[in-house]
């Protein structure tokens, strides 16, 4: 199985964009019938019961309410762009059934979860009904980044789904900060059980997906130990297209085990793509959207999209 997968046609993901003029310049508008199906999870990833039960626990009512209220008081956010944030949080909150931290690093995605905060009684029925007790919500008020928290957040979700253009945009930069190292080198003595503990929450629905992110993890860490056997550098694809980034998390573990001082010189060079000069595809939602490499910051603090940068700092904790 090749490091990216290019998305085919057929596969349920449309490639299409709207624009409309004003002022003599053009802006993207997100289209709702573009976002994945199933959350965008991956083929082969088994959670088709984690998928479920977040679905039963969410009401149509529920949501609908929760629109309705968020739209009125952001007149400025179109219905279609409203559903892209419910679809992140979504996916969130799927990361929240596996995942024993959290973090919250996307600010508008945040948005939308504060208004489900404000129905009260019904958030409190789909915070039992999905993960059997109260999911809360406790944002982390440290000034600066937690970059290894990120990693592993970057890490876990490209092995669960698909990663669009709006996606990099809502959360912020992916792969731009190095996995723990000293983690990385412990792995080894480890055993699964104690891997799982460390990491995941293991329940009797999720047992199956953490089992697969496990192997996953000592997957990708084999590889890099061979990889660097042979080439201390490191050889890599660059990818062309949103979709399957997962082997950009070989990529930052790769780096991260044998170069974390030196992470970003590295990494730099395959996480981004160049979508506008790279290909003449479109990505998931946008066509054409210009060279990504000029949203990095290279100030040092956290990376930001040129759309949106978490007001929560180093992440809201759950």
């Amino acid at each position: 199985m090749g490091i990216f997968l290019t998305i085919a046609a057929g596969a349920g993901i449309l490639f299409a964009i709207a624009y409309f003029s004003g002022n003599g310049s053009k802006k993207k508008v997100l289209l709702k019938e573009n976002i994945p199906d199933r959350l965008g999870l991956l083929e082969d990833v088994p959670a088709s019961a984690i998928l479920n039960k977040l679905e039963n626990a969410l009401p149509y009512e529920y949501i609908n309410q929760v629109k309705l209220r968020y739209l009125s008081d952001h007149p400025q956010i179109s219905d279609d762009e409203f559903e892209w944030r419910l679809f992140e949080l979504k996916r969130y909150f799927f990361l929240n059934s596996i995942m024993k931290s959290t973090p919250m690093f996307s600010s508008e995605v945040d948005d939308v979860w504060h208004e489900m905060l404000m129905f009260t009684k019904q958030y409190e029925a789909f915070s039992e009904k999905y993960l059997g007790k109260m999911l809360h919500h406790t944002p982390n008020l440290e000034p600066e980044p937690a970059p290894q928290q990120r990693a592993f957040f970057d890490w876990v979700f490209a092995q669960l789904f698909e990663i669009t253009e709006y996606t990099w945009q809502a959360w912020g930069d992916f792969f731009h900060y190095p996995m723990d190292q000293q983690l990385l080198k412990k792995i080894g003595s480890l055993s699964d059980d104690e891997l799982k503990q460390q990491f995941f929450r293991i329940t009797e629905d999720n047992q199956e997906l953490v089992d697969y992110l496990t192997k996953q993890f000592r997957s990708q860490l084999k590889k890099t130990q061979e990889m660097y056997s042979v080439d201390r550098k490191g050889t890599f694809e660059r990818p062309v297209l949103f979709g399957d980034l997962s082997g950009l998390s070989l990529v930052m573990m790769f780096y991260s085990y044998y170069y974390f001082d030196e992470y970003w010189d590295y990494a730099q060079a395959y996480v981004y793509s160049h979508q506008a000069h790279g290909t003449s595809a479109c990505s998931a939602v946008f066509c054409g959207s210009g060279d990504l490499n000029d949203s990095h910051n290279d100030g040092g603090g956290q990376s930001c999209s040129s759309s949106s940068c978490s007001s929560c700092g180093g992440g809201c904790s759950s």
